[in-house]
């Protein structure tokens, strides 16, 4: 909860002022309490309040005649009726009045903050919604104004022909507007671009989705390329079936880009070997060398944290090498559940410092080491992603609380699921398989997900996850069998 959002409390009972200030405190408003309701108008003349928490049954005013007199003064804030005395009749006038909820004492501290919670939340979406509707009509109003004198190009194509675009379009390729009128687009795109282009519009032209925004090198005429993001959308224009799209220089940043990631490779490299160095000569000191008790600790120390690091740089060389799209998987054959098997004996270290058991089924049968799962694929880098899966399920497991692998042949398909009995912070969900995605986990880079999802979709495959409360957090793999 925001700090900004404020909140009057108005109860003749001081102990329930007290214990509600308390409650929402926690919550982070910023509460403002009173026994008078007298003395609550003259608070809300003075202060903008969100959320209001009323009792009904109070000298000089009641509740409801409260509410009404609150909302001519701040018509969108926010009222909790809370009340010993509910009955019909009251309920029926508080609804007539727009009251947000209605509690009855003795009240239950869960359901009151599941009511403030839903309260702010439709406060939150109504602001919204105000807001995108005032934008809506300054936007109507603007939009002659803003296509002439936007930032970015603007033009409309018609059968792949330019039949209006503004003056900064022209400025972005350094051509006269005459030069540009119905020429065709694709002729001003590199040659290596066209192909991917002509298919896009196509697309969009046949209203099918088409993943805005798209990027391509445009000719200049100097004869130099610019990098060039492009938004576009199916509209009629005069009556015809057009494309209307905008245009922005990214040059900068795509060239930026290009020098990071070169950057990124080398230094990766360059780490890469001097830590399997620092690593090798720890191990050599350990096995060859007769050291005393401290040097021997200190030694296993340095091994320790250069393992650390070389696990991590290793993530990091994985992602670079999965991320440009051309990586193709070995087509190995080699037994899944022996590989799982693998990844559970590397982890039982880890797991056995929580007390958490890694438990391997396969066709909803306790794993044996009879049990065998031939499969094709590039074991290497599905080793590595359940790795990283099973090692995240692990470390965001309560402890005494297995952590689940469970496996399943079926038509063609392999189904890999990971269990464990803890929860995805909220702030992560919705980016979990995101690249730098992580919260709450001590030197944790964000990239373990991530290249999971890379490794998986790289085999045809499909990755997904599923958090809560009551089930823990379950990440489903799906990967095609490929015939022997």
């Amino acid at each position: 909860m925001q700090n900004s959002t404020n909140a009057l409390i108005v109860d003749d009972e001081k102990s329930i002022c007290e214990l509600l200030t308390e409650v929402l405190s926690d919550m982070g408003f910023n509460i403002t309490t009173t026994c008078s309701p007298v003395e609550a108008l003259e608070m809300a003349t003075r202060q903008s309040y969100d959320l209001a928490l009323l009792d009904i049954k109070m000298p000089q005013m009641d509740g409801i005649s409260l509410s009404r007199k609150l909302r001519a003064i701040t018509p969108s804030i926010g009222i909790i009726l809370i009340t010993g005395y509910g009955n019909f009749e009251i309920a029926l006038e508080a609804i007539k009045l727009g009251v947000s909820d209605f509690i009855e004492k003795p009240f239950n501290i869960r359901e009151l903050l599941v009511s403030v919670n839903r309260v702010i939340d439709r406060q939150r979406l109504e602001c919204k919604v105000r807001e995108k509707t005032e934008l809506l009509r300054q936007s109507e109003e603007q939009y002659r104004s803003l296509v002439d004198n936007v930032a970015d190009g603007v033009a409309v194509f018609y059968e792949g022909k330019i039949i209006f675009h503004n003056k900064f379009f022209s400025r972005l390729l350094g051509l006269e507007s005459m030069t540009l009128y119905r020429r065709n687009m694709f002729d001003l795109l590199h040659p290596e671009d066209r192909i991917g282009a002509i298919h896009y519009f196509t697309k969009l032209m046949k209203n099918q989705r088409t993943g805005n925004p798209v990027k391509y090198r445009f000719r200049k005429h100097d004869g130099t390329y610019c990098w060039v993001s492009i938004n576009s959308a199916l509209i009629n224009y005069r009556e015809k079936p057009s494309i209307i799209s905008t245009f922005r220089d990214i040059t900068p940043f795509v060239e930026m880009e290009i020098s990071r990631m070169d950057m990124e490779k080398m230094l990766r490299h360059d780490m890469h070997s001097r830590l399997v160095a620092i690593v090798g000569l720890a191990n050599r000191l350990l096995d060859k060398t007769e050291l005393s008790e401290e040097q021997q600790k200190h030694c296993l120390h340095i091994q320790h944290c250069g393992k650390q690091l070389k696990n991590m740089v290793n993530t990091y060389l994985n992602v670079v090498r999965l991320e440009p799209g051309s990586y193709k998987p070995l087509q190995e054959q080699f037994d899944f559940l022996e590989m799982v098997a693998q990844v559970r004996s590397t982890l039982r270290n880890i797991a056995d410092k929580k007390n958490v058991d890694i438990v391997i089924i396969f066709n909803k049968k306790f794993y044996v080491l009879e049990h065998s799962l031939p499969f094709i694929g590039d074991k290497t880098y599905l080793q590595s992603a359940l790795d990283n899966l099973v090692k995240n399920a692990i470390e965001a497991s309560p402890q005494n609380q297995p952590v689940k692998i469970k496996l399943k042949h079926e038509n063609a398909w392999l189904w890999v699921i990971v269990h464990n009995w803890g929860v995805v912070p909220e702030q992560i969900r919705s980016c979990f398989f995101e690249k730098y995605a992580t919260a709450g986990k001590k030197n944790g880079t964000g990239l373990g997900t991530y290249m999971a999802h890379l490794v998986v979709t790289s085999h045809g495959g499909s990755i997904s996850f599923n958090s809560s409360q009551d089930e823990g957090t379950i990440v489903k793999i799906g990967l095609p069998i490929k015939s022997m």
